[in-house]
């Protein structure tokens, strides 16, 4: 059985104090094709290109654009707010997942309580 040969998914991803955002250019692809679902720290996002309407007289001379389905994984960091990661479709037809950061404070003053038995 042959394997499926997934070709190297380019992407960019960014963090500022409060945000994690990834950045996927898809091209040619619509959004109802895309998929995003969160697995044991990853993010994972599958896709698919559709090969072109020809006529049926054309044959192929030159085929570089990988028009099957595509699955990309990436690592996010635990410290982030599960039910707050959302996503985009770009009107330039580039994904961004936007994952939020749990804020996570360098120290926390607790006070004690005096319990009072009766």
């Amino acid at each position: 059985m042959a394997e499926l040969n997934t070709p190297s998914i380019p992407y960019d991803m960014y963090e500022s104090p409060q945000e994690v955002v990834i950045i996927i250019p898809l091209g040619w692809v619509k959004k109802e094709s895309i998929e995003v679902k969160i697995e044991n720290y990853r993010i994972q996002v599958k896709w698919f290109r559709l090969a072109p309407q020809l006529k049926e007289s054309c044959i192929p001379i030159q085929e570089e654009c990988y028009r099957w389905p595509i699955e990309l994984e990436i690592e996010i960091p635990p410290q982030v707010y599960f039910d707050r990661i959302h996503s985009k479709l770009t009107l330039d037809n580039t994904l961004q997942i936007i994952v939020p950061k749990a804020l996570v404070p360098d120290k926390i003053q607790l006070e004690v309580e005096y319990e009072n038995k009766k």
